[in-house]
């Protein structure tokens, strides 16, 4: 897992970019399929796990698919909705989407997926386990060594030397 290797080689930077490209993914997953519609109201723990396969029901009408945003879409599939497909779909992004009604629903599983993903990370972590986890999280009061560069002002870029 790139996230981990990222932390054991402390470029924290790095391992929070990629967290949040996987979250992105992750939570998107939830909002813009069907997996809620199909019912399922647990996460889908093999989007985190490349052991696992996604469920194939067994009712061949409940096939797990994704909104499309393009005119053109194949024979039966749903569009996005919103901008900028401008068009009924399936996204649950707000409340007062298409399918906004489980948009409450889809974000409580993403959630419940985001927090599976960190047990993951915290489990597969070797040293230090909770220090490097904090670290990740932004959470640790520990001041990192050397110069230093706010990624936080949006005036001017001040280096501090620690």
């Amino acid at each position: 897992m790139a996230i981990t290797n990222y932390t054991e080689e402390e470029r924290f930077d790095d391992a929070r970019e990629k967290l949040g490209t996987i979250f992105h993914i992750l939570q998107d997953f939830y909002s813009h399929t069907n997996w809620i519609e199909l019912g399922y109201i647990e996460p889908c723990t093999a989007l985190i796990d490349p052991e696992e396969n996604i469920p194939n029901p067994a009712n061949k009408h409940m096939i797990l698919t994704s909104g499309y945003v393009r005119k053109s879409k194949p024979k039966g599939k749903c569009s996005h909705g919103g901008f900028p497909d401008y068009e009924e779909g399936i996204n649950k992004d707000y409340s007062d989407s298409s399918h906004g009604p489980l948009h409450t629903t889809a974000a409580e599983v993403a959630i419940d997926a985001s927090v599976q993903l960190l047990e993951k990370i915290w489990r597969s972590l070797q040293k230090d386990q909770a220090l490097i986890f904090f670290r990740l999280m932004g959470l640790c009061n520990e001041m990192p060594k050397g110069e230093w560069t706010s990624r936080i002002s949006l005036t001017s870029k001040k280096n501090i030397q620690m």
